[in-house]
């Protein structure tokens, strides 16, 4: 099997070694988030690393309370 050497930065290879499941190479995790496989929503949030799930936590929980205070307008269509 020929193999290549490829640079990345290393936020790319923290969050490549997040998605990467147990047993799995790092080929495996490429070819299996590139060719398209479904996944659910806790999935995506469990590959994401640490640190920036808390920052999207926070600005999710800042924009729901933003949306929280806006009230609807009607629109005459």
């Amino acid at each position: 099997m020929a193999t290549k050497t490829i640079n990345i930065r290393e936020s790319a290879y923290q969050a490549l070694k997040a998605a990467k499941k147990e047993g799995e190479s790092f080929s495996d995790v490429i070819l299996r988030l590139t060719q398209g496989e479904r996944r659910s929503v806790t999935d995506f949030v469990r590959s994401i690393p640490p640190e920036v799930r808390e920052d999207l936590a926070e600005c999710i929980v800042a924009g729901k309370k933003e949306l929280d205070l806006v009230q609807p307008k009607e629109v005459n269509l």
